[in-house]
């Protein structure tokens, strides 16, 4: 039995004095840097924005074979910071509104968009830019506070109901005029392409126009993952009246998942428009897991 112990001691000693490879050694100092370098960013999805856009907007009438417009568009979209001078919308945000009856436009066969120009924002920006699924707004006079949002893109989301295993789904929805957090599951069997569904019943709030869909891992960081595929409607400002009746989100009960296109698309923004800012934006960006950022350089 003494030799036993006496053997059990020493191949604990030759383990705790086996040399470490250089290899393991590199990794092993990349990871503790990057967590090192990932603030705890618990509260992001409560730290939504507003944002007023006043827009031109023209048609042109096919049966009257007429321009028509420019006309005002007033809608709001939300917004969350990605640093502190960017903000990151849903790409519905600037979706042209096609469903449904536009106030004093008339039959929509024989209407045809062909201009649209943003006049104004609030708050105020220096540029913006849009990919259809995610746009970005940016401003030197911005200064927006952490905790920023942290985004994750997927190859497909069927990665995001692999990571239901260790992360929460939650959603910030504007659904009849609220601000509510709303934990939420992904419904089974729902993916379609890069969109999906949550599992909802007749009495949950679901989700609207712009608004987003959170992982939030078990160390409590939160990860801007999907949008809800709502548009929003909005009327022409033609008459008095139209004053009274300017936009509203639409609900859907689809969302889409962020794609690497996505995080291709942020990086080439903010690497044109402010480069000096890439190198903390960067570190917010992750695909198809929520340890380590996407870019590293």
């Amino acid at each position: 039995m003494k030799k036993l112990i006496s053997a059990c001691m020493l191949l604990a000693l030759v383990t705790l004095h086996m040399p470490v490879s250089a290899a393991e050694v590199s990794t092993q100092a990349v990871q503790a840097a990057v967590k090192k370098s990932l603030t705890n960013n618990a509260g992001a999805i409560k730290n939504n924005k507003r944002v007023d856009f006043v827009i031109d907007e023209s048609f042109y009438d096919e049966q009257l074979d007429q321009n028509n417009g420019p006309f005002r568009v007033d809608l709001a979209c939300k917004a969350y910071a990605l640093d502190t001078h960017w903000l990151l919308l849903a790409g519905t945000c600037m979706r042209y509104y096609t469903e449904g009856d536009i106030r004093e436009v008339g039959d929509h066969e024989y209407m045809e968009r062909h201009g649209r120009t943003i006049k104004s924002a609030s708050p105020s920006m220096d540029g913006y830019a849009e990919n259809g699924s995610v746009m970005l707004m940016w401003s030197a006079k911005a200064q927006y506070a952490a905790p920023f949002v942290n985004v994750l893109a997927t190859a497909s989301p069927n990665n995001l109901f692999a990571l239901t295993a260790n992360h929460t789904v939650k959603i910030n929805t504007a659904r009849f005029g609220t601000d509510a957090v709303k934990k939420r599951k992904l419904l089974t069997n729902s993916v379609k392409n890069n969109t999906f569904k949550l599992d909802e019943g007749a009495t949950d709030l679901s989700g609207t126009a712009t608004d987003p869909l959170f992982m939030i891992s078990a160390n409590g960081n939160e990860f801007l993952a999907a949008y809800n595929n709502g548009t929003i409607s909005y009327a022409y400002n033609m008459t008095f009246d139209d004053a009274f009746h300017t936009f509203d989100g639409q609900p859907s009960d689809i969302w889409y998942s962020l794609t690497k296109e996505d995080l291709n698309f942020i990086k080439s923004t903010v690497t044109q428009h402010r480069p000096s800012d890439w190198a903390r934006i960067k570190n917010r960006l992750f695909f198809n897991q929520t340890v380590t950022p996407y870019f590293t350089k």
